[in-house]
């Protein structure tokens, strides 16, 4: 069953168009339930390819067999409050029947009530004690929040890494599993000790309805990217990182609620290389939407955006990098107005930057050089403003604008590289007034490269190879969507 506009053309759906009028006007508005209703090819018949690709049983019987030279343990941290007792169950379940079996449940019960501990008593009654044995469930003298009551558990985990995972949420059975893979395959020597490369693992997600029947919204996730982190929380679930390092960064802060996964994130990951950081491309968590969540009703939990437009701010100030963040016209989707530092800028169109070569580009004293070709025109006067601030950044070699055609369709939202190494234009074709799969046509994000007819280069990070010049490889590019251009 795929998202069909008859899925798309719900109350829920209606309710948030609404209020994204209330907030946008009716031209954003119009843009926005136009693009809800198109066919997204990325995720049309999801639910057949999702159930399709699913492991069978003689599969996940297999993973159950497999040995490992280092075996971890995993923490599965669920901080529970009043929850339905049906999807507790399926939650537990779900951690109960995985095919990797060194893990621990670390439930902490904020409830004033005895529905959580009940219900836990109930399924740790039906299934054997040496599975039971692995659910660790602690009553709390009082409700902290989601953020105090996560840190409870995080107490009680004992497992070399911990997974956040919601009360009402459900994994899929080889979850750990695809996660012990990317673990295994990262162990190192040192001597006669071992260690792993790897800090933190994420997962691909999508949503599931209350009844737990119907699949929807993939959000397929790329590689580590700070950038697309600072504009939304694209890693959220399923994360697993290394307990020291959770309880090294304090764990979770209250101040934070509702964005409090965000926070956590930023100061488990601020220092950690790229490769430090796995992403598994496969859906192994599905967030559970009814009528309470954030994921069916984004305004039930306004607070959770202004804590994660905050979550963003002190991330940018332990940085030391000199930002403003704003709210953009979708909830939980931020904008970070980099702060440029005074520069030199050569403007150069295409054609003069194809004929660089070495002793032209060391005749040039300028600290930035601007390529932009002749045909294309700014939409908005502060663009070389908007590019400038991100290379304030040390490790930012390059930038890049969003350049539209005629007909106002996108060209050039940055480029990736395919697994033949051809650079292949994201977004090519889309909609401009769309704001594309997950919004990230217009967000903030590194790219493996930018459009030859507007970039902005820092000289310093450029070398010569091959007679012309590129970007040395320990510099990033990065893709902005702010400074905006179009075809004349």
């Amino acid at each position: 069953m795929s998202e069909s506009k008859e899925n798309r053309i719900n109350r829920q759906n209606i309710r948030k168009g609404f209020q994204y009028l209330k907030r946008n006007g009716i031209k954003e508005a119009f843009f926005k339930a136009k693009e809800r209703l198109d066919p997204d090819a990325s995720i049309t018949g999801y639910q057949e390819m999702f159930l399709k690709m699913r492991p069978n049983a003689e599969t996940l019987s297999k993973q159950r067999e497999e040995k490992y030279m280092h075996p971890y343990k995993f923490s599965i941290l669920v901080p529970a409050y009043e929850t339905e007792p049906a999807f507790l169950k399926e939650m537990i379940g779900s951690v109960v029947a995985q095919s990797y079996e060194n893990w621990e449940l670390c439930i902490a019960d904020g409830s004033e009530s005895d529905l959580v501990k009940n219900t836990v008593m109930e399924v740790t009654g039906a299934i054997e004690p040496h599975v039971a044995g692995k659910i660790r469930y602690r009553k709390l003298t009082e409700n902290g929040g989601i953020a105090l009551n996560t840190n409870a558990a995080l107490e009680m985990a004992t497992g070399e890494y911990v997974g956040m995972l919601d009360h009402d949420d459900v994994l899929e059975p080889d979850a750990l599993y695809e996660i012990m893979q990317v673990l295994s395959a990262n162990l190192c020597k040192d001597g006669n000790v071992y260690s792993n490369r790897i800090r933190a693992v994420y997962t691909d997600e999508d949503k599931i309805d209350p009844d737990g029947i119907r699949y929807y919204d993939p959000n397929f996730k790329p590689g580590f990217d700070i950038d697309l982190l600072r504009s939304n929380n694209y890693i959220c679930h399923f994360f697993v990182i290394r307990t020291e390092i959770a309880r090294k960064v304090g764990g979770f802060q209250e101040e934070f609620d509702g964005a409090q996964d965000h926070d956590f994130i930023f100061r488990c990951l601020e220092n950690a290389p790229v490769s430090a950081v796995a992403h598994v491309p496969k859906v192994l968590y599905h967030w559970r939407c009814h009528e309470a969540s954030t994921a069916i009703n984004p305004e039930s939990k306004r607070y959770a955006y202004e804590a994660g437009k905050r979550a963003v701010e002190a991330h940018l100030k332990r940085k030391g990098v000199r930002a403003k963040v704003e709210h953009t016209a979708h909830l939980g989707f931020f904008r970070v107005i980099y702060e440029p530092v005074p520069a030199s800028v050569l403007r150069l169109t295409r054609k003069q930057w194809d004929a660089m070569d070495a002793e032209a580009l060391s005749s040039i004293h300028e600290d930035y050089i601007l390529i932009l070709s002749e045909d294309l025109k700014p939409l908005h006067p502060d663009y070389l403003q908007e590019l400038m601030g991100h290379l304030s950044r040390y490790e930012v070699g390059c930038v890049g604008g969003k350049i539209y055609g005629k007909r106002f369709r996108v060209e050039s939202a940055g480029y990736t590289k395919d697994e033949a190494g051809k650079y292949v234009p994201n977004y090519s074709g889309l909609n401009g007034h769309y704001s594309g799969y997950m919004h990230r046509a217009s967000l903030q994000q590194r790219v493996d490269g930018v459009s030859l007819d507007c970039m902005l280069l820092r000289k310093s990070a450029l070398e010569i190879e091959g007679g012309k010049p590129r970007l040395a490889s320990q510099y990033i590019v990065v893709f902005d969507p702010y400074a905006e251009f179009r075809r004349k």
